[in-house]
């Protein structure tokens, strides 16, 4: 019985990437990458159609806190492509289209299964800058079952199938890039335990901004980072900064810090358009002490960084829009 209860009070206190599909919760977190820096679409819908790739295409996993009981797992999938005359003049534009899903699990408790298509209208700003508007819309489906003969609400089955709408814009060049989406924007209206229990709670929108910048020490040595932030509306911002080197095309090695949470280290392989990326994190958070490890595999068919860059200074090596993460 002890044991038991130490399960659910981790399970309902202690993970933020759970939480987010716990309706009791005051306040949800929505999946969040360690390498978020390549799965930049998966954040932001207005990425879809920025990179140089007439097919981008990028699957992952990650398993977090491994070691612990029905631990949670993300995967996704998504594709994109676009349309039409890439940077053109002042008045002229490009559009692009993708489809994503992404699931969470944990164990036979938790699964949930989000369904998107997106569509983003590209154009140039400025000389040597660009701007993209992007939207996804699709469903998320979400089911909850703990079987605890005591507690009405885990003794009922939730499910709850509903709509979903991700904005998203995006400024780049060959240097900056700056990305603005908000994630979970419908307020889904839930109740737990068959509305037996509790009181209706609305799913919290998050929104998500980065900066990222792109140098270039070396003819052979390109360098990007990124600071990202997350808000909920109904706690504290949280921060991940990333700092990933490219060299020779090839391999790219790097890093992250996540506030107060966690530290991860970042490591990519490119064989032409093909890149395979591997993360290992490693938290710092009081709960470290059970379950501190993450990992999280990703790997498709996406431009080098090296590959239609403006670059920097000398390091010129075309006039197209930036590649981008």
């Amino acid at each position: 019985m002890i044991v038991s209860i130490k399960y659910y009070s981790i399970l309902v206190l202690v993970f933020p990437s759970v939480i987010s599909y716990l309706p009791s919760a005051l306040s949800q977190q929505t999946p969040q990458y360690t390498q978020f820096m390549l799965n930049n679409y998966g954040i932001n819908p207005a990425a879809c159609g920025a990179f140089n790739n007439k097919l981008d295409a990028l699957i992952g996993v990650r398993r977090q806190w491994v070691g612990f009981e029905n631990m949670p797992v993300t995967s996704f999938i998504n594709v994109t492509t676009y349309f039409g005359r890439r940077g053109g003049g002042l008045s002229s534009g490009w559009h692009g289209v993708g489809v994503v899903w992404q699931g969470d699990r944990m164990g036979t408790n938790i699964k949930v299964d989000d369904f998107y298509g997106s569509y983003t209208f590209l154009m140039r700003l400025m000389r040597k800058g660009f701007v993209s508007f992007g939207m996804a819309v699709g469903a998320r489906r979400y089911g909850f079952r703990i079987n605890n003969p005591m507690d009405p609400i885990l003794t009922s089955r939730n499910v709850w199938l509903y709509p979903d709408f991700i904005p998203g814009i995006k400024f780049f060049n060959s240097i900056w890039t700056f990305d603005l989406s908000v994630k979970q924007l419908y307020k889904f209206n839930v109740k737990q335990g068959n509305d037996m229990v509790g009181s209706p709670t609305k799913l919290s929108p998050h929104i998500y901004f980065s900066a990222s910048r792109k140098w270039w020490p070396k003819s052979h040595l390109l360098v990007m980072q990124s600071l990202q932030m997350k808000y909920n509306f109904a706690s504290l911002p949280s921060f991940d900064y990333s700092m990933i080197a490219y060299l020779n095309k090839y391999f790219a090695v790097g890093g992250l810090y996540r506030h107060f949470d966690s530290f991860a280290a970042i490591v990519q392989y490119r064989f032409e358009k093909l890149v395979i990326g591997v993360s290992y994190e490693y938290s710092i958070a009081p709960y470290r002490i059970g379950f501190a490890n993450t990992q999280e595999f990703m790997l498709g068919l996406s431009p080098s960084p090296f590959s239609g860059s403006e670059g920097a200074s000398h390091y010129k090596t075309a006039e197209c829009p930036t590649f981008n993460y």
